[in-house]
């Protein structure tokens, strides 16, 4: 085997572990209804290559399979519910200079237990209820906040959402990046 052949396949064998199977494009695509036509046009490729991609006679580039996998993925998200359809509107905001009294009278009387916290504008990190339990009254926001949240954009569907949240108490959404919501697990039920 030359070292042109050799190379081939160790680039073959790593862009398939990258990716779904190419094997799935055509099950993907029949699950949801797509042509051939269809799914080429909005990959951008040609009928042909991708009816090749499916018979797997051809190995598509890197920028082809992540193309075709993109439209796969958004006709799936397309019908699910985003995170527009169950933020909460009105975020509270802190400031890096308030105190955990503040923290703590804003989250009894609006019943909210996350806070992004924000200084000169921009949000710099985030408070929890459960780090105010046990601080002292005049602590600052800036000696006991976490990182932010993370943020995602509106139209962000839900399982993306959902996994986040698994690893954090709350997400920012973004509409042209500013805050136009908060979502937590909570919201996802």
């Amino acid at each position: 085997m030359n070292k042109k052949t050799e190379r081939f396949k160790i680039l073959h064998t790593d862009i398939l572990h990258m990716f779904p199977e190419l094997s799935s494009i055509q099950l993907r695509r029949n699950r949801l209804g797509l042509t051939q036509n269809v799914l080429s046009s909005k990959a951008g490729i040609s009928q042909s290559l991708l009816t090749k991609i499916e018979r797997g006679l051809v190995i598509p580039s890197y920028k082809t399979a992540c193309d075709i996998f993109d439209v796969l993925d958004e006709q799936e998200y397309k019908k699910e519910k985003t995170l527009s359809d169950v933020m909460k509107r009105g975020v509270m905001l802190l400031k890096s200079t308030d105190t955990a009294e503040k923290a703590a009278n804003m989250a009894k009387k609006y019943a909210i237990s996350q806070f992004p916290v924000t200084a000169e504008g921009k949000v710099v990190g985030a408070i929890t209820t459960n780090l105010l339990v046990n601080v002292s009254k005049g602590a600052k926001i800036k000696d006991i906040m976490k990182e932010p949240f993370p943020t995602l954009s509106s139209n962000t569907p839900l399982t993306i959402a959902s996994s986040l949240l698994k690893q954090y108490p709350a997400i920012l959404v973004l509409k042209g990046g500013s805050i136009i919501g908060i979502a937590t697990a909570e919201d996802m039920l």
